[in-house]
């Protein structure tokens, strides 16, 4: 099941990740209760604060929450890159990036400026703790795989974004907004969604489709050579900015290099060695048609407010590939952790967290999403009913992970001995 370059003996404590893990889902029920709250024209334009602090809410509260969490997991394990204490570590990383989102994205969608400048200062404690830990540790790893070598073209992404978010932060605190601000902002977000959050989703992608699915590996010119080109690709962008070039060829490039990668990710998924039904399927499938139609309705449909391209990227692809990762993630560390404590009754992965929860979770999230989607056509009632399914569909998210976590709790607490000394009754 496992492929060669897995250290599984260098895992962290389970509670580094699944505190991440359980906190992504509440600000998934904090930005869904947004759109109940302001007019639907100033969440649509990406230009208006409010929509700025929603944006954040997801890519700070949601996505990078996630990935932070999982990476202080899968780095030591599927690259050997081990941060010596990694709950010191974990402790002020989730601290300063809770706080920091809470009130960054308050500062844009209430107005409070003084929120920007605490915020700003705990975001950038959070990513340069992180990004240049992980750097660090990352670049001394001797043993390289396609998964590694995108780690550490993430955390160069990484670096750029938070640099840029950082600057950008401090642009509006000091009124400070040159002509070249938009050409900024437009950088930040493409490192942040197609480096940051791509990159790392490729990177991963290549280990665990592969080991969790018994699938087939992905060619090796698409794990060596598809994370260098997208980062070329993101140098050149910057380039095309500063000397205000037409970028329309870089997003046919991009839109090439992220539909290959999909349907080779979809190829092998649909041709696995073991082909059991397994809910998560779903979750990644989904995220990987979305993000194909995300990339072309980028590439052919004028943009007027993003609202749909968002939707279809953010929720549809990022936020979808996530949860179907999570739900991977807590089972197996759960399983793993148990194991090498000695536990022998321990339930199977799929036994972790209930199937049908799970699938509940799934129609509902899609069902969100369905709305979500046909909101700008309509009028804003289906904008109200997906955001309220979105809330639902987080709260089961969020109890399907405590679910998986008080499982693993309540076996951890007992003795692995017991199943050894157990009287039977007949004698």
């Amino acid at each position: 099941m496992f492929n060669q370059g897995l250290s599984l003996d260098q895992a962290p404590p389970i509670s580094v990740p699944f505190r991440f893990f359980l906190t992504a889902p509440i600000f998934g029920i904090l930005l869904g209760l947004v759109f109940f709250m302001f007019p639907v024209e100033s969440i649509m334009n990406r230009y208006t604060a409010v929509s700025v602090g929603v944006i954040h809410l997801f890519t700070l509260g949601i996505l990078t929450m996630i990935i932070f969490g999982a990476m202080q997991q899968m780095m030591p394990v599927l690259a050997g890159a081990v941060i010596k204490k990694p709950k010191l570590f974990a402790n002020i990383v989730h601290t300063s990036l809770t706080l920091g989102t809470l009130l960054f994205s308050g500062s844009f969608i209430f107005g409070i400026k003084s929120f920007l400048h605490v915020g700003a200062t705990l975001l950038a404690i959070a990513f340069f703790t992180f990004f240049i830990t992980a750097t660090y540790l990352l670049f001394k790893v001797k043993f390289l795989t396609s998964t590694v070598n995108s780690m550490k073209l993430f955390t160069f992404a990484g670096l750029v974004t938070s640099s840029l978010g950082i600057y950008l932060a401090y642009a509006h605190i000091a009124n400070d907004i040159e002509p070249f601000h938009y050409d900024v902002v437009n950088l930040h977000l493409a490192f942040g969604l197609f480096g940051f959050a791509v990159l790392l989703v490729m990177g991963v992608s290549f280990q665990v489709i592969p080991m969790f699915y018994v699938a087939l590996d992905f060619p090796k010119f698409i794990q060596n050579r598809a994370p260098i080109f997208v980062v070329g690709l993101l140098i050149a962008l910057g380039m095309f900015f500063l000397l205000d070039l037409d970028i329309y060829v870089l997003k046919l490039l991009f839109t090439l290099v992220f539909v290959l990668f999909c349907l080779h990710a979809l190829n092998s998924l649909n041709k696995r060695q073991r082909p059991v039904f397994d809910v998560t399927l779903w979750y990644w499938k989904l995220a990987l048609y979305f993000f194909m139609f995300s990339m072309l309705n980028w590439l052919f449909v004028p943009q007027d407010s993003y609202f749909l391209l968002a939707i279809m990227f953010g929720f549809g692809f990022l936020f979808s590939l996530l949860q179907g990762m999570i739900y991977k993630i807590i089972p197996f560390l759960s399983w793993f952790h148990l194991s090498s404590k000695g536990h022998m009754m321990i339930p199977t992965m799929r036994e972790m967290i209930h199937e049908d929860m799970i699938k509940l979770h799934f129609f509902i999230y899609v069902s969100s999403l369905f709305f979500f989607l046909l909101a700008p056509f309509l009028n804003e009632v289906f904008l109200f009913i997906a955001a309220l399914l979105f809330i639902v569909s987080n709260c089961i998210f969020l109890i399907n992970c405590i679910t998986g976590v008080k499982k693993y709790s309540k076996i951890a607490q007992t003795n692995p001995m017991d199943a050894f000394t157990q009287v039977n009754p007949e004698k």
